[in-house]
């Protein structure tokens, strides 16, 4: 059975506040090349008005599973990009979703974890994962196809958190290259902060000097699934299992 983790606000400042979560980035290796620019989506969004007065909390539940994720954006978006998997209520076919259920190495040894999948972009997907030897500890594998550089144009892969509701989020993604192997390492620890974006949006994620930092919600899969995080006048917060 599927665990969730959930993240529950309590907005105590004296407005209503939108919150948002991205996750702590994970770990990318290129077997044999550079890792190129890693990104980061929002996660979960959401207002919420100040709880001293209503009594409103705001929830944020996901699953507690490993996902390889890779989208293709099909035509140029007219607004911000969202790299989320539709909704029931999104007839867009502006972008090409593919996601596949892994586990990351647990030992050098380890002959057993789902660790690797081979991505295919025309059409787009993810191969049902397999266990491989030599995968970084801690990671899942995607291969990328040897492909004319034009077949990877606008298409992207990394790790992806799927919501309790079935929407999959891409939650940090690099542009893949051709005939490459990229070993990912996700946490489940997520930073919580306040702003405007949008589920699958790109984040900005060096808060260097851009006034209270956010705060970092860690989930271990034997420990607390569910974390409360006061926010506090002053735009600090405080979490507690």
């Amino acid at each position: 059975m599927v665990q969730h983790c959930k993240v529950i606000i309590r907005n105590r400042s004296r407005t209503a506040r939108r919150f948002y979560l991205f996750q702590l980035q994970p770990t990318y290796v290129v077997v044999g090349g550079e890792v190129p620019e890693v990104l980061s989506c929002c996660v979960c969004a959401g207002e919420v008005e100040p709880y001293n007065i209503s009594g409103a909390e705001l929830e944020f539940v996901f699953n507690e599973v490993v996902l390889a994720g890779a989208v293709h954006e099909k035509s140029a978006s007219t607004g911000a990009r969202r790299f989320a998997s539709p909704t029931g209520n999104d007839e867009s076919d502006a972008l090409g979703f593919a996601m596949q259920r892994v586990v990351g190495t647990q030992s050098s040894e380890d002959a057993v974890s789902i660790n690797s999948t081979r991505l295919s972009v025309a059409p787009l997907g993810l191969s049902p994962s397999v266990n491989e030897a030599g995968v970084t500890l801690r990671s899942f594998r995607v291969h990328t196809p040897a492909v004319p550089d034009e077949e990877l144009v606008d298409v992207y892969c990394g790790n992806a958190i799927q919501h309790q509701d079935g929407q999959v989020v891409l939650s940090s993604f690099v542009r893949p290259s051709a005939d490459s192997q990229m070993d990912c390492a996700p946490l489940f620890a997520f930073w919580l902060d306040t702003g405007p974006y949008q589920v699958g949006e790109v984040v900005p994620y060096d808060r260097s000097g851009s006034g209270p930092a956010p705060v970092l919600i860690e989930f271990a899969f034997d420990g607390p699934q569910v974390v409360i995080a006061d926010y506090n006048e002053d735009g600090t917060f405080s979490p507690r299992d």
